[in-house]
């Protein structure tokens, strides 16, 4: 047992004596031990308070909000292409027809919707493993969109159509970019 009028010896280990008067304590509030984090803090993940490695997704209402956003994508294509071609009688560089429909105008259609299906697909699984997905689904869509509109000027295309297809293909990746990610804002949780 120490002596309580003895000083306190450092250099033997031993804790200096508690602060006299105690500081005032509001009641039902547990005290925290000397030296240590508050109990919140050590449960944290070590993170730079940007991201949350623990991210989950309303699923229903992701995937209704991914359905809308291939609506709005496919009607984007349809919208181009018959306002472009069928209106203002343009050509447009026309779009693979990946589904065999025989119409320039379907194949816009599809491949909008299309683009937005893989789109909503690459966010939900950055969602359920990266740390900051809005982050790297941006990049993923703008880089897939360039692609996607540098490809009407590959071979020997005509200049206009291809500059048209271009313009349709990044305002349909835009679409798809700022869609999703507010679906993802309105849709994402923090699993427990």
């Amino acid at each position: 047992m120490s002596d309580p009028n003895r000083p306190y010896d450092a250099d033997y280990g031993e804790q200096p004596p508690p602060a006299y008067p105690p500081p005032a304590q509001t009641p039902g509030v547990p005290t925290q031990p000397v030296g240590q984090p508050p109990a919140d803090a050590r449960a944290q993940p070590v993170t730079t308070g940007t991201e949350n490695p623990r991210l989950g997704l309303e699923v229903g209402r992701y995937w209704a909000g991914a359905l809308a956003t291939m609506l709005v994508a496919a009607l984007i294509g349809l919208a181009a292409s018959f306002i472009l071609e069928e209106v203002l009688g343009l050509d447009v560089q026309p779009q693979a027809d990946l589904l065999g429909t025989g119409s320039d105008t379907m194949a816009w259609v599809v491949a909008g919707a299309l683009f937005a299906l893989l789109a909503a697909i690459v966010l939900y699984l950055l969602v359920l493993s990266t740390p900051r997905p809005r982050s790297f689904f941006g990049w993923v869509v703008a880089l897939a969109t360039v692609i996607l509109a540098a490809v009407p000027f590959a071979g020997r295309a005509d200049l206009v159509p291809a500059i048209l297809a271009a313009v349709v293909w990044i305002i349909i990746g835009s679409a798809v970019y700022s869609l999703l990610t507010g679906t993802l804002s309105r849709t994402v949780v923090q699993r427990t």
